[in-house]
């Protein structure tokens, strides 16, 4: 919590040669009994007026210019640094109009005394929004200088509401690459990425697999582990969770509000306004430090150097997965491009862990962790051996462990699996015993990836989306359906390669019906029929995912597997679609 303690004049003043311009025992009194045993941030004046730390509370002074350190008091040079030190403690603050300008936005109760005078002065308490607040508490007290005491609390987005608001967002502003507004948002908010370690994860395909393995791992070793991934799969919450368990409503509406009003004072301020994707990355950062996570693990959003999650400070190692073409409107138009924009987030002297691939690919990167100093590990494909896949997962070996299990389907997942193991070995600050690997790997948990969602007929989902991942899943579908005919069922984003994501699945269909994603950046599902017809002469538009269901069932007759694949925002209502007909 973090809430303002003032009082005013009928004309605003709050103070006059840097000193209150009365004096008010009550008001003293419900000021000690508020704060009492909480943190107090003033302002220079303030405490300059004080004299010392007040006795019960710890005191930090906002000041650039005097230094005020001794027992229970610490000098800082701005709000976000003293919500830094704070670390999540319920903060009360006092001072001048510039303290509580810059307080407002984040706080969540106002704590106000109301005087019922004018008083000669030179500062004044800022004007602020009375719709964003509610009024809980009032008590008139009477005296020589009648006051009245006021409690107000923000008003909360619901959760409907808060969704509404990143939607808006999302529709104005689209990706905006670049860190220099999710630093000052996080600077104001005292930067909760620096309250905990991360293990921080790029690449083009297989990120949100090889993070939900490093998770269960370290949960499994008895860590609290927090994460965070996008975009979602089935269910909107799933981006953020605490050891699997999704972020609240009620906590995600409670944080998007305060970051609702300090995008409000960035473009007050003149500064620029984080997108939605900034928002909710903050979001994350906000949430798990409130939850006091030992380690998170954190998934970029597209890059690597300038998205959004690369303001961590603590990483403990850098992974990188499998890298491919995607995104070239951002990262570059070459694999040596895109190679160095995912490698932006290795840090100097952190491990890095980069699961083995394309030469180009892992020649860039070890250049950058040569330039950093930061050892390597590269996880090669020939030192992974799978004993077992099928539809229900798979078993491997690797790196002196055998016979590890994963619930997840796909032969490509043992490369994801094995850069996971190799990136939970390479943290210095953490023990993972083998049992924990072990447990960790078989309580995986990650849905979307040749994922079977029916059994009659046989539907398998994945989130192939762009010609990386396209080609993982053409190698796996002809290992699990080695006499194709398979029923397809697509729908993709206009930016992304789709023209080659066909070429790769299409000639393994009988037959193939497209879908629109229910997606902003969304490619029409007549556009794609268009672009698949050179390479599968049986391809149909449908007007709904209901309808594709419909017509993908009927080509499949109750013999053809359907395959499912492309932008993961229509999977979700695919499989929703299929769980109302079981």
């Amino acid at each position: 919590m973090l809430a303002l303690i003032a009082a005013y004049a009928e004309n605003r003043i709050i103070g006059k040669n840097g000193r209150i311009p009365w004096d008010l025992p009550a008001d003293k009194h419900r000021f000690r009994d508020l704060t009492m045993g909480h943190v107090m941030v003033m302002g220079r004046r303030t405490y300059e007026e004080i004299g010392f730390p007040l006795p019960g509370r710890e005191t930090i002074v906002v000041s650039g210019s005097n230094n005020f350190d001794g027992p229970h008091c610490t000098t800082v040079p701005s709000l976000g640094a003293a919500l830094e030190q704070a670390a999540g403690r319920d903060v009360f603050v006092c001072g001048g109009a510039q303290l509580y300008r810059e307080a407002l936005p984040l706080a969540d109760v106002l704590y106000l005394t109301e005087i019922h005078a004018a008083f000669d002065g030179d500062t004044q308490f800022p004007a602020f929004d009375t719709e964003d607040f509610v009024q809980t508490e009032q008590t008139v007290v009477a005296g020589a200088l009648p006051c009245i005491f006021r409690t107000l609390r923000r008003k909360r987005m619901d959760y409907a509401q808060a969704r509404a608001y990143v939607a808006g967002l999302t529709a104005q502003h689209g990706i905006v690459p670049g860190l220099g507004p999710m630093q000052d948002l996080l600077a104001r908010l005292g930067n909760p990425q620096n309250r905990y370690p991360a293990v921080h994860i790029a690449g083009t395909n297989g990120k949100g697999s090889t993070l939900a393995m490093i998770s269960s791992m370290l949960q499994a070793a008895g860590y609290r582990v927090g994460s965070y991934c996008s975009p979602a799969v089935f269910e909107e919450r799933e981006c953020w969770r605490v050891n699997g368990r999704m972020i609240p409503k009620e906590d995600y509406a409670m944080w998007m509000t305060r970051l609702r009003g300090v995008r409000r004072a960035m473009q007050e301020n003149g500064q620029p306004g984080p997108t939605a994707f900034e928002l909710e990355t903050a979001l994350a950062f906000c949430w798990m430090a409130q939850q006091n996570c030992d380690i998170t693990v954190v998934e970029c959003g597209m890059g690597g150097a300038e998205d959004a999650t690369n303001v961590l400070s603590r990483t403990a190692v850098s992974v990188l997965t499998s890298i491919g073409m995607d995104h070239m409107k951002f990262l570059g138009d070459t694999i040596e491009a895109i190679a160095r924009a995912k490698g932006g987030i290795i840090r100097r002297g952190v491990p890095v862990v980069l699961q083995g691939q394309n030469a180009a690919v892992e020649r860039e990167i070890a250049a950058i962790c040569c330039r950093q100093d930061s050892p390597l590990t590269v996880v090669r494909p020939e030192e992974i051996a799978v004993t077992r896949a099928d539809a229900h997962g798979i078993t491997l070996d690797y790196a002196g462990l055998r016979q590890l299990s994963v619930p997840l389907a796909g032969r490509f997942q043992a490369d994801n699996a094995a850069t996971a193991i190799a990136a939970v070995r390479s943290l210095r600050e953490f023990s993972i015993s083998e049992q924990a690997i072990r447990d960790g790997l078989e309580q995986t948990r990650w849905p979307g990836r040749m994922e079977q969602i029916c059994d009659e007929p046989e539907i398998v989902i994945d989130g192939a989306h762009n010609p990386d991942a396209a080609q993982r899943l053409q190698q796996e579908a002809k290992r699990r359906w080695p006499q194709g005919e398979l029923i397809e069922m697509v729908g993709v984003l206009a930016d992304k390669d789709f023209t080659e994501v066909g070429r790769l699945l299409a000639p393994m269909a009988r037959e193939i019906i497209t879908v629109t994603p229910d997606n902003a950046r969304a490619l029409e599902a007549e556009q794609l029929v268009e672009c698949l017809r050179q390479f599968c002469p049986r391809v149909t538009a449908a007007d709904s995912v209901a309808q594709a269901l419909e017509l993908a069932k009927q080509a499949a007759a109750g013999r053809r597997p359907i395959l499912a694949f492309g932008s993961l925002s229509w999977l979700h209502t695919l499989r929703r679609a299929v769980e109302g007909q079981q």
